[in-house]
C-alpha cells in the first residue's frame, strides 16, 4: 500500500470534511426532533434506540455513528473507552440489559468473551471471507489488521531499520522499541501471539527475551506508540498498518516495514451482546459495519482492509499471512497476560 500523494490527500480530506458535515447535519435534524419530543413529554420508542460500547477511536465511530443514525433512525448511546475497559464493563452490565453492541476490539478478544455474546450470522456473511468467519457467529469481522513495524525516519535509515520479528528480541533493540501494555491494549496481545507462533517449541524463551527487549518500558495505550516514535524517544515501534498510514497521511515523517517472516492480520469485530435490550436494531448495526458502503468507506478513508471478498482492498504491499487460530487466541488470553505480568521487565542481565 502506497502513501497517499499530498493533492490525493487533499482531496480525500475535503471528502471527509463534506461527509462528515452532512453526517452531522443529519444526525442534528434527528436529535433536534429527539429534542422536540422529550419536551413534549414524549419518550423515544424503545425500537429507535441502540446501545453501542465501542474501544474505537472518534474519528472511526463518529461518522459510521451519524451514518447509522441518519439511514435508520435509530438513536445510538455511546459509550467509548479502551479494549480491556469495554470489554470488562460488557461482562459487569451483561446480566442487566444495559448494552446492545460491542464495536471494535479483535476478535480474539470477542472470542475469549462470547459467553457475553450473542450469536449473529450476518445477512452479508456469504461475502465475508472464510477465515474472517466466527465458527459459532459470536462475532464478525469488521476489517483486517494486519501489524507492521514503523521507524522515525530522522533518526533510522531504510538500511538500519529492523527488517524481522526475530530481530526485536535481540540485544540491538533493548530499550529501543515502542510497545503498548498488553493489558489495556488488544494490539499488544496479538503482538505477542504473532511472537510466539515464530518460536514453537521456545515459547517461554522468546517471551522472556522479547520482555527484556523492552527493558521494563511500555507505552500507555496503542496511540502512545505512535507518539513515541514520532518524538524519537523509541527509535521504532510495532502497531497496526492502518494506524501507521494515518500518521504518514498527516505528515510524519515515518516508514512501514512488513516482516520478512509474515505478520498477523487479526481483524477487529462487531457484536451482539447477550440479554441486548434492542435486539433487532443491534443486528440491523452489524449488517450496516459490513455493508458494501461501510467496507469501501473503511478501505477509502479509515486506510484498512475490507472482510469482504467482493471489496477491492487498497491495493499495494503483500505480505505472507501468519496463520493464527482466533479460538486458540481466545482461550489462552488470560493466562498469556497472566504469564507476561510475571515476568521481569528490567533493563538488567
Amino acid at each position: 500500500m502506497r502513501p497517499p500523494d499530498s493533492e490525493g490527500a487533499e482531496r480525500r480530506l475535503c471528502l471527509l470534511f463534506l461527509v462528515l458535515s452532512l453526517f452531522f447535519s443529519a444526525s442534528l435534524l434527528l436529535s433536534c426532533g429527539r429534542g422536540d419530543a422529550e419536551r413534549r413529554g414524549e419518550t423515544l420508542p424503545e425500537e429507535r434506540k441502540l446501545i453501542v460500547y465501542t474501544s474505537h477511536k472518534e474519528e472511526v465511530y463518529r461518522p459510521l455513528i451519524l451514518e447509522f443514525e441518519a439511514k435508520t433512525g435509530i438513536f445510538v448511546e455511546l459509550h467509548a473507552g479502551g479494549s480491556t475497559e469495554m470489554l470488562k464493563k460488557l461482562e459487569e452490565d451483561s446480566g442487566y440489559s444495559e448494552c446492545d453492541i460491542m464495536f471494535g476490539g479483535g476478535v480474539e478478544l470477542l472470542e475469549a468473551d462470547k459467553e457475553f455474546l450473542e450469536p449473529y450470522r450476518s445477512s452479508y456473511a456469504d461475502q465475508i471471507a472464510g477465515r474472517f468467519l466466527s465458527s459459532d457467529d459470536s462475532w464478525t469481522a469488521f476489517t483486517e489488521l494486519p501489524l507492521v513495524f514503523i521507524y522515525n525516519n530522522k533518526l533510522l535509515s531504510e538500511g538500519e531499520a529492523p527488517k524481522s520479528w526475530r530481530e526485536l528480541l535481540t540485544e540491538r533493540w533493548r530499550g529501543r522499541i515502542a510497545f503498548a501494555d498488553p493489558e489495556r491494549s488488544g494490539t499488544s496481545y496479538t503482538i505477542l501471539q504473532t511472537i510466539l507462533s515464530l518460536c514453537p517449541g521456545r515459547e517461554d524463551e522468546a517471551l522472556e527475551d522479547f520482555a527484556r527487549a523492552l527493558s521494563g518500558e511500555s507505552a500507555g495505550g496503542s496511540g502512545e506508540v505512535l507518539s513515541e516514535v514520532e518524538s524519537g524517544e523509541k527509535l521504532m515501534g510495532i502497531t497496526l498498518e492502518e494506524s501507521a498510514w494515518k500518521e504518514i497521511a498527516r505528515g510524519e515523517d515515518l516508514s512501514l516495514v512488513y516482516p520478512e517472516e509474515g505478520s498477523s492480520a487479526v481483524p477487529d469485530g462487531v457484536a451482539v451482546a447477550k440479554n441486548a435490550p434492542h435486539p433487532e436494531n443491534a443486528r440491523r448495526f452489524v449488517d450496516f459495519c459490513v455493508s458494501d458502503e461501510v467496507q469501501r468507506y473503511a478501505v477509502d478513508e479509515l486506510y484498512r482492509r475490507p472482510v469482504r471478498t467482493d471489496i477491492p482492498g487498497p491495493g499495494g504491499e503483500d505480505f505472507p499471512v501468519l496463520p493464527l487460530s482466533i479460538e486458540k487466541m481466545g482461550r489462552e488470553k488470560n493466562a498469556l497476560l497472566e504469564r507476561w505480568a510475571e515476568l521481569p521487565k528490567g533493563g538488567g542481565e
